[in-house]
């Protein structure tokens, strides 16, 4: 009897090497398919170069100093938003199936150092939820701005504001 609790309880444990060691196996070894419009690293700088060169001095002319060149919203704040947004969508009758990026300002009487620089907010988009006789199931396409969805604001901005990819 005791030689089968002394079994049980010695099956019971982990070697916390071991552990960690099968946990770094089972991440590297899964697979993730690559979304549509991944982009490298070595893109995102030819595009972050190519906005510096066609719009960074005509907009710091235009508004007198620096404006912010990103916005960063936390990942939790984002699934947050994209839970609360794909929930609030059903309410109001929609199908959300994506999110619209809009560029943004704040206004010249805007707090902590955000007047007159540039932001982004997000909204969702999606389609009402209408049965349509269709001899073609499952056919889509891609939803407006849903009416009354709210929207999310208030990213931090680049440190410092007018900071290049990669910071």
């Amino acid at each position: 009897m005791y030689v089968c609790m002394l079994f049980i309880s010695y099956s019971c444990t982990t070697d916390d090497s071991k552990s960690a060691e099968n946990d770094n196996d089972a991440l590297s070894s899964s697979k993730f398919k690559a979304p549509p419009g991944l982009i490298s690293p070595e893109r995102a700088q030819e595009l972050n170069n190519n906005w510096t060169a066609s719009r960074a001095s005509a907009i710091e002319a235009a508004i007198g100093k620096p404006d912010n060149r990103s916005v960063k919203f936390s990942l939790q704040d984002m699934r947050a938003y994209l839970d609360y947004a794909e929930n609030q969508s059903q309410d109001l009758g929609y199908e959300m199936d994506g999110v619209r990026i809009y560029f943004a300002a704040y206004g010249e009487h805007e707090a902590n150092g955000k007047a007159g620089r540039a932001t982004v907010f997000l909204v969702p988009t999606g389609n009402r939820n209408v049965s349509k006789a269709s001899m073609i199931p499952f056919t889509r396409e891609e939803g407006g701005d849903i009416p009354g969805g709210d929207g999310l604001n208030m990213g931090s901005s680049g440190h410092p504001p007018n900071s290049n990819y990669p910071q």
